[in-house]
């Protein structure tokens, strides 16, 4: 994600994560806006900033809607 950032040159603050796994909990500290999934494990969970709908709810695409139509 670093390598990520880098080539957009975008920040921490101006990251938006998501995940649901225990390979996810890296990638929480990766940017201020983390989702871990409803049904994600309790750590990455507890790792994330937010929590999103579950996967099944198609949470990921409904939060980035929500957060486009903020702006």
């Amino acid at each position: 994600m670093a390598r990520l950032q880098e080539i957009l040159g975008v920040t921490h603050d101006e990251t938006m994560v998501f995940g649901d796994g225990l390979n996810d909990l890296e990638l929480m500290e990766a940017g201020l806006y983390s989702f871990a999934m409803r049904n994600g494990f309790p750590e990455t969970k507890e790792a994330a900033n937010f929590i999103a709908r579950s996967n099944d709810e198609d949470g990921v695409l409904r939060t980035i809607q929500q957060i486009l139509t903020l702006q």
